[in-house]
């Protein structure tokens, strides 16, 4: 599930970056609307997996836990 949070946190980031990106230059933001939104599905669906709900505490750890699987 931390690993849903923190990447879902990272597709978002993403996507909004992409989807700016793509306005300045007068582009579709097709892509960027895609990660924003498949960002926010994956921490929705984290959100309702948790059986005591979210915090914003649990993001710092969500992280950690992450990079810890990634490095191991």
């Amino acid at each position: 599930m931390a690993l849903m949070i923190a990447g879902g946190i990272i597709l978002s980031i993403f996507g909004v970056i992409s989807a700016l990106n793509a306005s300045i230059e007068d582009r579709s933001a097709r892509l960027g609307q895609g990660l924003f939104i498949l960002g926010v599905g994956m921490v929705a669906g984290s959100w309702i997996m948790a059986p005591d709900g979210l915090t914003l505490s649990d993001i710092p750890q969500a992280f950690l836990i992450a990079l810890v699987a990634l490095v191991k």
